[in-house]
Protein backbone atom coordinates (compact mmCIF):
# COMPACT_ATOMS: atom_id res chain seq x y z
CA UNK A 1 0.00 0.00 0.00
CA UNK A 2 1.13 3.45 -0.85
CA UNK A 3 1.74 5.98 2.57
CA UNK A 4 2.35 9.46 2.77
CA UNK A 5 6.40 10.35 2.88
CA UNK A 6 5.86 11.13 6.67
CA UNK A 7 4.47 8.73 8.80
CA UNK A 8 1.01 9.74 10.65
CA UNK A 9 1.57 10.48 13.81
CA UNK A 10 1.02 13.77 14.59
CA UNK A 11 -2.29 16.04 13.34
CA UNK A 12 -0.13 18.31 11.53
CA UNK A 13 1.74 15.74 9.26
CA UNK A 14 -0.65 12.67 8.29
CA UNK A 15 -2.05 12.18 4.86
CA UNK A 16 -5.26 13.99 4.41
CA UNK A 17 -7.60 10.79 4.17
CA UNK A 18 -5.68 9.42 7.31
CA UNK A 19 -6.30 12.61 9.01
CA UNK A 20 -9.74 12.93 8.80
CA UNK A 21 -10.32 9.52 9.69
CA UNK A 22 -7.82 9.05 12.29
CA UNK A 23 -7.57 12.50 14.03
CA UNK A 24 -11.15 14.17 12.87
CA UNK A 25 -13.07 10.91 13.19
CA UNK A 26 -14.83 11.18 9.53
CA UNK A 27 -16.19 7.16 8.80
CA UNK A 28 -16.99 8.34 5.13
CA UNK A 29 -13.36 10.36 3.75
CA UNK A 30 -14.27 9.15 0.16
CA UNK A 31 -15.18 12.12 -2.94
CA UNK A 32 -18.69 12.69 -2.53
CA UNK A 33 -19.70 10.98 0.00
CA UNK A 34 -22.88 9.07 0.43
CA UNK A 35 -24.27 10.69 -2.65
CA UNK A 36 -21.79 9.44 -4.77
CA UNK A 37 -21.72 5.76 -3.48
CA UNK A 38 -25.39 5.75 -4.03
CA UNK A 39 -24.32 7.38 -7.81
CA UNK A 40 -22.13 4.45 -8.13
CA UNK A 41 -24.14 1.72 -6.50
CA UNK A 42 -27.37 2.69 -9.35
CA UNK A 43 -24.17 1.49 -11.89
CA UNK A 44 -23.66 -1.77 -10.80
CA UNK A 45 -27.30 -3.08 -11.21
CA UNK A 46 -27.46 -4.80 -7.52
CA UNK A 47 -30.71 -6.77 -6.06
CA UNK A 48 -31.40 -8.60 -2.87
CA UNK A 49 -30.24 -12.00 -4.81
CA UNK A 50 -26.97 -10.12 -5.61
CA UNK A 51 -23.47 -11.06 -3.65
CA UNK A 52 -21.48 -8.48 -3.94
CA UNK A 53 -17.10 -7.60 -2.81
CA UNK A 54 -16.68 -4.48 -1.73
CA UNK A 55 -13.11 -3.93 -1.76
CA UNK A 56 -11.01 -1.84 0.24
CA UNK A 57 -14.10 -1.43 2.87
CA UNK A 58 -12.33 0.72 5.00
CA UNK A 59 -14.66 0.74 9.03
CA UNK A 60 -17.43 -1.16 6.86
CA UNK A 61 -20.06 1.85 6.43
CA UNK A 62 -20.65 1.17 2.77
CA UNK A 63 -20.34 -2.48 2.70
CA UNK A 64 -23.15 -1.94 5.65
CA UNK A 65 -24.88 0.45 3.68
CA UNK A 66 -24.88 -1.91 0.77
CA UNK A 67 -26.49 -4.61 2.64
CA UNK A 68 -29.33 -2.99 4.43
CA UNK A 69 -30.25 -0.82 1.41
CA UNK A 70 -30.52 -3.94 -1.09
CA UNK A 71 -30.96 -7.09 1.49
CA UNK A 72 -28.10 -9.08 -0.14
CA UNK A 73 -24.98 -10.25 0.38
CA UNK A 74 -21.60 -8.67 0.91
CA UNK A 75 -18.14 -9.91 1.03
CA UNK A 76 -15.94 -6.70 2.18
CA UNK A 77 -12.37 -6.69 2.10
CA UNK A 78 -9.47 -4.57 3.63
CA UNK A 79 -5.64 -4.99 4.20
CA UNK A 80 -6.30 -3.36 7.86
CA UNK A 81 -6.82 -5.72 10.58
CA UNK A 82 -7.64 -2.85 12.84
CA UNK A 83 -10.63 -1.15 10.17
CA UNK A 84 -12.19 -4.93 10.00
CA UNK A 85 -12.00 -5.17 13.40
CA UNK A 86 -14.18 -1.78 13.84
CA UNK A 87 -16.17 -2.62 10.48
CA UNK A 88 -17.31 -5.84 12.41
CA UNK A 89 -18.26 -4.23 15.37
CA UNK A 90 -20.26 -1.75 13.56
CA UNK A 91 -22.24 -4.49 11.51
CA UNK A 92 -22.92 -5.96 14.81
CA UNK A 93 -24.19 -2.72 16.30
CA UNK A 94 -25.96 -2.29 13.18
CA UNK A 95 -27.90 -5.54 13.15
CA UNK A 96 -26.64 -6.63 10.13
CA UNK A 97 -23.81 -9.21 10.56
CA UNK A 98 -25.33 -11.80 8.72
CA UNK A 99 -25.36 -9.92 5.52
CA UNK A 100 -21.86 -8.76 5.64
CA UNK A 101 -18.60 -10.78 5.80
CA UNK A 102 -15.56 -8.47 6.28
CA UNK A 103 -12.23 -10.19 5.70
CA UNK A 104 -8.42 -8.81 6.11
CA UNK A 105 -6.72 -9.90 3.10
CA UNK A 106 -4.73 -7.77 -0.02
CA UNK A 107 -6.76 -6.22 -2.91
CA UNK A 108 -3.60 -7.33 -5.37
CA UNK A 109 -4.13 -10.87 -4.35
CA UNK A 110 -7.68 -11.76 -3.77
CA UNK A 111 -8.41 -15.16 -2.22
CA UNK A 112 -11.46 -15.67 -4.23
CA UNK A 113 -12.05 -18.44 -7.33
CA UNK A 114 -12.85 -16.33 -10.58
CA UNK A 115 -16.13 -15.72 -11.66
CA UNK A 116 -17.39 -15.44 -7.89
CA UNK A 117 -19.47 -12.23 -7.33
CA UNK A 118 -22.11 -10.34 -9.07
CA UNK A 119 -20.68 -6.88 -8.73
CA UNK A 120 -17.56 -5.50 -7.05
CA UNK A 121 -17.40 -2.00 -5.31
CA UNK A 122 -14.55 0.49 -4.48
CA UNK A 123 -13.79 3.64 -3.14
CA UNK A 124 -10.64 5.62 -3.24
CA UNK A 125 -8.50 2.81 -3.40
CA UNK A 126 -6.76 3.04 -6.54
CA UNK A 127 -4.80 6.65 -5.29
CA UNK A 128 -3.14 4.52 -2.37
CA UNK A 129 -2.31 1.23 -4.32
CA UNK A 130 1.60 1.12 -6.21
CA UNK A 131 -0.11 -1.32 -9.12
CA UNK A 132 -3.43 0.25 -9.83
CA UNK A 133 -3.78 -2.06 -13.37
CA UNK A 134 -3.38 -5.07 -11.15
CA UNK A 135 -6.11 -3.73 -8.16
CA UNK A 136 -8.48 -3.60 -11.25
CA UNK A 137 -7.65 -6.70 -12.94
CA UNK A 138 -8.39 -8.62 -9.69
CA UNK A 139 -11.91 -6.98 -9.15
CA UNK A 140 -12.22 -8.27 -12.25
CA UNK A 141 -11.36 -11.92 -12.25
CA UNK A 142 -13.61 -12.01 -9.32
CA UNK A 143 -16.48 -10.42 -11.07
CA UNK A 144 -19.14 -12.87 -12.58
CA UNK A 145 -19.44 -12.63 -16.78
CA UNK A 146 -21.64 -10.06 -17.08
CA UNK A 147 -21.11 -8.42 -13.53
CA UNK A 148 -20.71 -5.05 -13.30
CA UNK A 149 -18.00 -3.37 -11.35
CA UNK A 150 -16.85 0.36 -10.27
CA UNK A 151 -15.23 3.07 -8.74
CA UNK A 152 -15.04 5.98 -7.19
CA UNK A 153 -11.96 7.67 -7.38
CA UNK A 154 -10.30 11.48 -6.97
CA UNK A 155 -9.72 12.82 -10.54
CA UNK A 156 -7.94 16.09 -11.35
CA UNK A 157 -10.32 18.09 -13.57
CA UNK A 158 -7.31 18.91 -15.92
CA UNK A 159 -3.31 17.84 -15.86
CA UNK A 160 -2.40 19.10 -13.06
CA UNK A 161 0.67 22.18 -12.76
CA UNK A 162 3.85 20.88 -10.93
CA UNK A 163 3.25 23.57 -8.52
CA UNK A 164 -0.24 22.01 -7.40
CA UNK A 165 1.54 18.55 -6.99
CA UNK A 166 4.18 19.95 -4.80
CA UNK A 167 2.04 22.10 -2.82
CA UNK A 168 -0.20 18.80 -1.80
CA UNK A 169 2.72 16.85 -1.06
CA UNK A 170 4.33 19.50 1.10
CA UNK A 171 1.69 21.12 2.54
CA UNK A 172 -1.27 19.03 2.70
CA UNK A 173 1.35 15.62 3.22
CA UNK A 174 -0.99 13.96 0.81
CA UNK A 175 0.99 11.20 -1.05
CA UNK A 176 -2.22 9.32 -2.50
CA UNK A 177 -3.12 12.94 -4.32
CA UNK A 178 0.11 12.57 -6.16
CA UNK A 179 -1.03 9.48 -7.58
CA UNK A 180 -4.98 10.65 -8.88
CA UNK A 181 -5.33 11.02 -12.55
CA UNK A 182 -7.16 12.83 -14.72
CA UNK A 183 -10.20 11.69 -16.02
CA UNK A 184 -8.73 10.37 -19.59
CA UNK A 185 -5.52 9.31 -17.14
CA UNK A 186 -8.36 6.86 -15.17
CA UNK A 187 -9.78 5.84 -18.47
CA UNK A 188 -5.77 4.63 -19.81
CA UNK A 189 -5.24 3.18 -16.19
CA UNK A 190 -8.56 1.18 -16.95
CA UNK A 191 -7.53 0.36 -20.52
CA UNK A 192 -4.25 -1.37 -19.58
CA UNK A 193 -6.22 -3.38 -17.51
CA UNK A 194 -7.62 -4.84 -19.73
CA UNK A 195 -11.23 -2.54 -19.66
CA UNK A 196 -12.02 -1.97 -23.20
CA UNK A 197 -15.44 0.19 -22.20
CA UNK A 198 -15.65 2.10 -19.26
CA UNK A 199 -17.82 4.57 -18.35
CA UNK A 200 -17.28 7.96 -16.31
CA UNK A 201 -19.60 10.00 -14.57
CA UNK A 202 -17.91 13.19 -13.36
CA UNK A 203 -18.08 15.34 -10.59
CA UNK A 204 -16.36 18.16 -8.58
CA UNK A 205 -14.70 17.21 -5.38
CA UNK A 206 -16.29 19.85 -3.22
CA UNK A 207 -14.84 20.92 0.60
CA UNK A 208 -18.40 19.81 1.89
CA UNK A 209 -19.72 21.85 5.02
CA UNK A 210 -22.21 20.09 8.33
CA UNK A 211 -25.26 19.60 6.32
CA UNK A 212 -23.74 17.25 4.18
CA UNK A 213 -21.70 15.80 6.67
CA UNK A 214 -25.13 15.12 8.79
CA UNK A 215 -26.13 13.18 6.11
CA UNK A 216 -22.93 10.95 5.58
CA UNK A 217 -21.99 10.30 9.05
CA UNK A 218 -25.67 10.70 11.27
CA UNK A 219 -26.04 13.12 13.93
CA UNK A 220 -23.81 11.49 16.86
CA UNK A 221 -20.70 11.17 15.23
CA UNK A 222 -21.02 14.50 13.26
CA UNK A 223 -21.43 16.01 17.34
CA UNK A 224 -18.49 14.01 17.74
CA UNK A 225 -16.34 15.22 15.02
CA UNK A 226 -17.56 18.94 15.69
CA UNK A 227 -16.18 18.76 19.34
CA UNK A 228 -12.91 17.19 17.95
CA UNK A 229 -12.62 20.46 16.18
CA UNK A 230 -13.56 22.69 18.26
CA UNK A 231 -11.80 21.31 21.27
CA UNK A 232 -8.06 20.73 19.25
CA UNK A 233 -6.24 23.18 17.87
CA UNK A 234 -3.94 21.25 15.56
CA UNK A 235 -7.33 19.61 14.50
CA UNK A 236 -8.73 23.34 13.35
CA UNK A 237 -6.09 24.40 12.10
CA UNK A 238 -5.51 21.35 9.90
CA UNK A 239 -9.15 21.75 8.87
CA UNK A 240 -8.77 25.10 7.73
CA UNK A 241 -5.78 24.31 6.02
CA UNK A 242 -7.30 21.37 3.88
CA UNK A 243 -10.55 23.96 3.23
CA UNK A 244 -7.83 26.78 1.59
CA UNK A 245 -6.64 24.04 -0.43
CA UNK A 246 -10.20 23.76 -1.96
CA UNK A 247 -10.12 27.22 -2.45
CA UNK A 248 -6.85 28.00 -3.69
CA UNK A 249 -6.77 24.96 -6.35
CA UNK A 250 -10.79 24.84 -7.73
CA UNK A 251 -9.69 24.06 -11.24
CA UNK A 252 -8.30 20.52 -10.29
CA UNK A 253 -10.59 18.84 -7.70
CA UNK A 254 -12.99 16.45 -8.85
CA UNK A 255 -13.87 13.04 -8.76
CA UNK A 256 -15.00 10.17 -11.12
CA UNK A 257 -17.51 7.23 -11.34
CA UNK A 258 -15.73 4.68 -13.42
CA UNK A 259 -18.45 1.70 -14.24
CA UNK A 260 -17.82 -1.57 -16.58
CA UNK A 261 -19.91 -4.55 -17.72
CA UNK A 262 -17.20 -8.08 -17.60
CA UNK A 263 -17.46 -9.19 -21.16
Amino acid sequence: MAKCSVECDSVSRCDIFDFMAKFVGMTVVHPGGYKATSELLNRLQIDQNSHVIDIACGKGTSAIYIAKKYGCKVTAIDISTELVEEAKHLARTRDIAKRVNFLVCDAMKLPFEDNSFDAAISQAMLVLVDDKIQAIREAKRVVKKSGKAGWLELSWKKEPAEEFLEYVSTVLCSYCMRKAETYEGWKEVFRKAGVQEVEIIKDTFRNSGVLHMLKDEGLVNTMKILSRYIGNSDVRKRMKQISAAFRKYPQYFGYGIYSFTKA
